[in-house]
């Protein structure tokens, strides 16, 4: 379907001035009030009238299969139709056709464009709604939706359209992945004192990280213990398939206890051991200054770093002054348990000969496959900001539901913007199937101009 269609804008302007303000305020107000959403419009009714007209002709037949081998369709009547645009409201009289066969009355425009029976909006709405709320409140982006883009969405409707979207959907695959990360953050709940719930809700992530050093998001859930968390990462993988090459956390033990199973080994994060050290001690009631002495030790003892060339680069004496190395750090660290023992130090004692089961792995990893790998968690804890920022310092009393489903709309936007892309392109199906080029803009009068 092929149609010119000729714009035509009347323009009065003052002929003793007027400022460039004005004129781009009231061009910009005209096109999106009326110019965008009526172009939209006009474009349906023509296809609406040529889509009708050829099956009333029996040039083509209706998608769907009729109860009559050999429909032959009429004009039966036209219904008005408005749909919410990021152009503005989309205004349209589709036609109703009938057959004069079996009665059956369809609505070819519906069919053509694919839309739900009772649609109100578009996909492209959707994404632009649910991309903003994932950086701001409700309330914020339904002012920021009006005031910047013209789009009035109440934040009751914005938060409608986001809870029943689909887009927070995360496929993690079945690959088993070079790296698994996972944390948690607490946030703000909707307490409910029938059931017993307060308002300390708990987010939980999973991040895989694939050969090819790409993010890859594993999913967002609130209410679940690590255990269900594993058993949905893990996923569809044959028994004995790891789900990772290496587990980096930063400690906590419900993570150890659940996913190092799935992987093949576990890094504690670094600088999590020199942080929870300090913590530890002050459980123990150890002075300030003697925290950072510890800490000070613990540091220069784990800063074990890899060469930076190529590991086939790398002299065969170098590899093994690096494990010796190791063997020399694992040492120091049984002398600082000992030391923290001896002063009394039970429960900084304990959370170091945790971690020092796995505080090099990242080096025994290297020097037998030459693969080089994280020794802290900072990715998902940038990660974890972003979450925490949006879901902690913007808003509050959180439904479970609603804070594992924003969780997953923000680590798969800003962590698998490709993913993220493809699910709305499939979406919006923008297949090449519309052309728009814009030939000219003349006047009626040409007259007036170049004189």
């Amino acid at each position: 379907m092929q149609d010119i269609i000729t714009l035509e804008v009347l323009s009065a302007t003052s002929e003793k001035r007027f400022s460039l303000d004005e004129l781009v305020f009231r061009t910009k107000e005209l096109f999106e009030t009326e110019g965008l959403a009526g172009f939209v419009g006009l474009i349906l009714r023509l296809a609406d009238e040529k889509i009708c007209m050829n099956m009333v002709q029996g040039k083509i037949k209706h998608e769907r299969q009729s109860c009559c081998s050999n429909p032959q369709y009429e004009h039966h009547d036209q219904s008005n139709r408005q749909f919410r645009t990021s152009v503005g409201k989309v205004m349209i009289r589709w036609r109703r056709l009938r057959c004069t066969k079996c009665g059956k009355r369809v609505i070819p425009l519906r069919e053509f464009l694919g839309l739900e029976r009772y649609q109100s909006k578009t996909s492209e709405l959707e994404k632009i709604v649910a991309e903003i709320v994932s950086e701001q409140t409700y309330r914020r982006s339904s002012a920021h939706l009006s005031t910047i883009g013209s789009i009035p969405v109440p934040k009751s409707t914005a938060h409608r359209w986001v809870a029943q979207s689909t887009c927070d959907q995360i496929d993690g695959g079945n690959e088993t992945f070079d790296m698994l990360f996972a944390d948690g953050t607490g946030y703000k709940r909707r307490p409910d004192k029938e059931a017993d719930i307060n308002n300390r809700g708990e987010l939980r992530i999973a991040l895989g990280i694939d050969r090819r050093g790409s993010i890859v998001p594993l999913g967002a859930f609130s209410g679940k213990s690590w255990d269900q968390i594993a058993a949905v990462v893990q996923g569809e993988r044959d028994d004995g398939k790891a789900v990772a090459d290496m587990l980096v956390s930063d400690g906590e033990s419900g993570i150890a206890q659940s996913f190092s199973k799935l992987c093949n080994s576990h890094q504690r994060c670094h600088w999590h051991c020199v942080q929870d050290l300090n913590y530890t001690m002050w459980q123990d009631k150890a002075e300030k200054m003697e925290r950072r002495q510890m800490q000070k030790k613990l540091a220069a003892i784990i800063g074990i770093e890899l060469p930076e060339e190529d590991f086939e680069k790398v002299e065969d004496s170098d590899k093994t002054s690096l494990a010796q190395a190791v063997a020399a750090a694992e040492c120091d660290v049984r002398k600082l348990i000992k030391k923290l023992l001896d002063k009394g130090y039970g429960r900084a004692a304990d959370y170091l000969i945790g971690a020092s089961k796995n505080m090099f792995s990242y080096v025994r990893r290297w020097l037998l496959t030459g693969i080089v790998g994280p020794r802290a968690s900072s990715m998902i804890e940038r990660m974890m900001r972003e979450l925490a920022r949006r879901l902690k310092r913007m808003a509050f009393g959180w439904s479970e539901e609603g804070a594992a489903k924003m969780a997953r709309i923000i680590i798969k936007r800003f962590t698998s913007a490709g993913q993220w892309e493809k699910y709305w392109k499939d979406r919006l199906r923008i297949e090449d199937n519309v052309l728009l080029i814009l030939r000219s803009i003349k006047v009626e009068n040409p007259l007036t101009l170049g004189r």
